[in-house]
């Protein structure tokens, strides 16, 4: 919802803010939108702002203050419906049946409140958004009533507040589940989320996606963020990285075939959402007025130009790329494009995609714009610049192409969207198709593909930008060590942008590329990536006790653990992943995080029973391959006890269930809900399930327990039944404290040697 929880300086005035009428003429609807008090006064309002945009002839005058008018405006609060669509489908259902009608005749103050709407552009009604401030959500019970719906849901995963127009990228990426994809920029990850979703579209065949979706960004702690975003959706096709995007490696991936010839990395789809000047997301963050300046989008250009044009040299001959940024200005958006299309020569064409999304309102790409100094001087050409030293600063690719250059760039089809055209934020999107090979490795692949004779001559060139790629990072890392000095100060004086304040998780890219992977987190080091041996002594104690499958792979697990130490949790990663994990050259990558945890070592005995558990989030691949000796169905009264309750005995279920749990040795099993008798009672109860809800649930000698999260249980409890659960006896949190301490000591006795052997490896080294 839009409401701000920054602490408030001070300023007790209110705060007067110039702001244009609503788009219905009623100056009562927008005082609701100007309620928000900054940190100290910002005059909504920039000359220096307002002046180059104008001269960059981006509409006509009379619309370029209806668009310079709209920017004074607070932007509305927007969400997306996430997960696998089954899920999505559920939550959207209960946002449509549940939450709108009772909000459709609010009347605050003598102004009627528009109720949430879906976006009209995106598809099925899964993006939404909402125009409700503060003093709404406090005057109305019905708002407040979907706003604490809306904090549980986000908090459980289930929907993402993210900016409507940055939802647009991975929409025009027309991903298959099939495809290969990399995001080169990704934190924090929304659009990530966006691209894992599409991969696995077909949630309802029930078959693992072929596809895989790298998520990559160069910051280390941002890379974390992924990690996050990707944990609500439970995919073992994903896979985190932590690169300069601009040098993310060349790395050897085995053929499907088994030939012997791997293949060099490539990906069908890639986006460019770059790091930016940001000036697109004005309207939320509102300090951008005050910190404007034409020296931001200048000094971006170049690094924005080498991770494009790094992204061509990734996508596959037919795949498709799109750069984006969250900036109005030219020079980091078609100037990029030209430049990158001069070197490219061809092997890359803007796609015309004016017919997709056909609700969504943009404007065409410039053909042409005006370029300033850093001093915001406007010049013509490079002459123009008297400064000798700045002359060698400025890159020549900031002006516009020349005419004949034009005829064959299509800019045209780049796509503006502009605030005011559907209240949203500002956006650039172009859409690429590699149509030609631009390196040795898009010749040796495409031969390869083919089954045609691969030139020798392609083989060593391709053998060569393999080897320089991976020098190249080495030696960005010892070079940018002078230069970052320089480079943090310019980055002090970039807009740095705040979370939104209503929560918003897409926290745009406006600081400068760095590549420093994880110079800024010292002693960090991920633990190895090993595949488990397929006929380990875990799995099959696993296989055995439930039941897995005899057809679900027993190749595709991964262990996360140092040396010899025991590994406690169980990944699981798709046959794509496991291809990546298998290359030669995979300590290339500095992968964060891959696989999905199926099964977690218990840190205490489990008596007659297996010591592996299960987990909630791989109940999505679990529920196929495990055998009915594993599994109960309840009824929505057994569920409401399992949700409701913190530790409920045996006794409190019906004698039924009570036999059957009695015959199963005690352990993990899986639980599905049959709602199928269930009707709504004193209007507590929501409406049924649209989609199965399959739970993981701990047997014990005279209890069972529903193996969720806290935040997970209270978001499912609320939206089915809409109680709270209580909370958990305090002696039983005390016991699961003494476990993890017993854990922890266990895992720190098993590392130990590990860690001795390696330090006095390490001090051999230095003596």
């Amino acid at each position: 919802m839009g409401f701000s929880r920054r602490k408030r300086g001070n300023n007790k005035k209110n705060v007067e803010t110039k702001a244009a009428p609503a788009a219905d003429g009623s100056e009562k609807v927008q005082k609701f939108f100007d309620e928000r008090k900054p940190y100290a006064i910002i005059e909504r309002d920039n000359e220096n702002f307002k002046k180059y945009y104008k001269a960059q002839n981006l509409m006509s005058d009379q619309e370029f203050e209806q668009f310079y008018n709209h920017l004074k405006i607070i932007l509305p609060s927007t969400f997306r419906i996430t997960g696998s669509r089954a899920a999505a489908m559920e939550i959207l259902d209960v946002v449509e049946k549940n939450y709108v009608p009772s909000m459709q005749d609010v009347v605050i103050d003598g102004v009627k409140i528009e109720p949430p709407k879906p976006l009209p552009w995106y598809p099925d009604n899964l993006g939404w958004q909402v125009n409700a401030p503060r003093l709404v959500i406090k005057k109305s019970p019905e708002f407040q009533k979907f706003h604490t719906f809306m904090v549980t849901e986000t908090e459980a995963g289930n929907i993402s507040r993210q900016e409507a127009v940055s939802m647009v990228p991975p929409l025009l990426m027309d991903i298959k589940p099939h495809q290969w994809v990399l995001d080169m920029c990704a934190a924090p990850g929304s659009k990530t989320a966006q691209i894992i979703e599409a991969v696995h579209s077909n949630d309802k065949l029930n078959e693992m996606p072929a596809g895989l979706v790298v998520a990559n960004d160069a910051d280390y702690k941002r890379s974390h963020m992924l990690v996050h975003q990707s944990k609500r959706l439970q995919s073992p096709c994903f896979m985190a990285t932590n690169h300069d995007g601009a040098h993310f490696p060349n790395i050897h991936v085995p053929r499907l075939d088994g030939s012997p010839n791997p293949v060099g990395w490539q990906f069908d789809r890639v986006l460019c959402d770059v790091p930016c000047s940001g000036d697109g997301t004005i309207r939320k963050n509102e300090k951008i007025w005050d910190n404007w300046s034409t020296v931001n989008g200048l000094s971006l250009h170049s690094t924005q130009i080498q991770i494009f044009a790094r992204g061509c040299q990734l996508v596959k001959i037919g795949g498709r790329i799109v750069y984006s940024t969250c900036s109005f200005n030219p020079i980091e958006n078609e100037a990029v494009v030209a430049e990158v299309l001069r070197q490219t020569k061809g092997a890359i064409r803007l796609v015309d995609v004016s017919a997709s999304l056909p609700q969504l309102k943009r404007k065409p790409g410039l053909s042409t714009w005006k370029v300033t100094t850093k001093d915001g001087e406007f010049i013509e050409s490079m002459e123009d610049i008297k400064d000798v030293r700045q002359r060698k600063k400025h890159a020549p690719s900031t002006f516009p192409p020349t005419a004949e250059e034009l005829k064959e760039m299509n800019l045209e089809r780049c796509l503006r969207i502009y605030p005011h055209q559907q209240d949203t934020g500002g956006f650039f999107v172009a859409v690429f198709e590699k149509i030609k090979p631009l390196t040795a490795a898009d010749r040796v692949n495409l031969a390869r593909q083919k089954g045609d004779k691969v030139p020798e001559a392609d083989v060593e060139e391709a053998e060569k930008e393999m080897d320089v790629s991976a020098e190249e990072i080495i030696l960005t890392k010892r070079a940018n060590e002078d230069a970052a000095a320089e480079e943090e100060a310019v980055s002090a004086k970039k807009i740095k942008i705040d979370a939104d304040a209503d929560g918003d998780e897409e926290e745009e890219k406006v600081k400068p590329y760095e590549s420093k992977p994880k110079r800024d987190v010292p002693g960090i080091k991920e633990a190895p990536f090993e595949m488990m041996a397929a006929d380990s002594p875990d799995l099959k104690e696993i296989t055995e006790f439930y039941g897995l499958d005899p057809n679900f792979p027993r190749d595709q697990f991964l262990l996360r653990s140092d040396g010899n130490a025991k590994g406690r949790s169980l990944y699981f990663v798709s046959s794509s992943i496991k291809r990546v994990l298998e290359s030669k050259d995979f300590s290339r990558l500095q992968t964060v995080n891959t696989g999905v945890r199926l099964f977690v070592r218990q840190s205490s005995p489990v008596e007659n029973g297996s010591p592996f558990r299960l987990t909630s989030e791989g109940m999505s691949i679990l529920d196929g391959v495990v055998s009915n000796k594993r599994r109960l169905t309840v009824d929505m009264e057994v569920l409401k006890i399992l949700l409701a309750e913190a530790f409920p005995t045996l006794e409190e279920f019906p004698e039924k269930l009570r036999e059957k749990v009695h015959t199963m040795e005690s352990g993990c099993c899986i639980v599905h809900v049959d709602d199928s008798q269930h009707e709504a009672t004193n209007g507590q109860d929501r409406l049924k399930l649209t989609a199965s809800l399959v739970l993981p649930v701990w047997k014990g000698k005279n209890s069972l327990n529903v193996l969720l999260n806290k935040t997970d249980k209270k978001a499912l409890c609320q939206r089915i039944f809409g109680i709270i659960p209580e909370s958990t006896p305090e002696h039983l949190l005390q016991r699961s404290t003494e476990h993890q301490v017993l854990r922890k000591k266990q895992d720190s006795a098993a590392t130990a040697s590990v860690t001795t052997a390696n330090d006095d490896s390490i001090t051999k080294e230095t003596q």
